[in-house]
């Protein structure tokens, strides 16, 4: 792909941004401000609706259905910026107002992150898998397959109390299971 090509798709594509997010609620410009647009992604690629961004620490745009936001500035400067979803993992971070950019951010949910633990999972990363299911705990306690793949790895990596205890807890906290109970009697002593 040539220079002109990808110039001209990033023209397209930022015409497309300038257009499309005119759509989105709550925006309001105050005279000689810039604007600049953001993008929220999920981890499958899909758009993060209700996303509240919060830029140095003050709430200023919701993202729309298709997660996208507008900000405005009438300073090129460095901000910080945070995205808030209940059920998303928030995300910080740093960028330079510049009205010819558009800020893409990507969040995670719990689904997604027990997903990434079972691909580690297959590949072998143990250590992965339960920072995955770390994280994804850490958003919903009630996520059983996090536990539980939790207490597999802890397996594979030989650390059978580790395992014990988890699985334990899963029986006091949701009750017996036969799965649970068929792991738990095979562990070594």
């Amino acid at each position: 792909m040539g220079f002109r090509s990808l110039l001209t798709r990033i023209s397209i594509v930022f015409l497309f941004l300038l257009i499309s997010c005119s759509s989105v609620k709550g925006a309001k410009r105050v005279s000689g401000e810039a604007v600049m647009y953001g993008m929220v992604y999920n981890n499958e690629n899909t758009p993060v609706s209700n996303a509240e961004v919060i830029v140095d620490g003050k709430s200023v745009a919701i993202t729309d259905v298709q997660g996208r936001f507008i900000l405005f500035s009438k300073q090129r400067k460095e901000f910080t910026i945070a995205l808030v979803k209940p059920g998303y993992e928030t995300i910080e971070g740093n960028f330079r107002f510049e009205p010819s950019d558009v800020i893409h951010m990507v969040m995670i949910n719990a689904d997604q992150l027990v997903k990434l633990a079972e691909f580690a999972m297959d590949e072998g990363r143990y250590r992965e898998v339960i920072a995955f299911c770390d994280r994804a705990l850490a958003l919903n306690l009630e996520r059983i397959d996090a536990y539980y793949i939790k207490a597999l790895c802890w397996i594979r990596l030989r650390e059978y109390d580790c395992a014990r205890h988890i699985l334990r807890d899963l029986q006091k906290q949701f009750g017996e299971r036969e799965y649970i109970r068929r792991v738990l009697e095979e562990l070594p002593k």
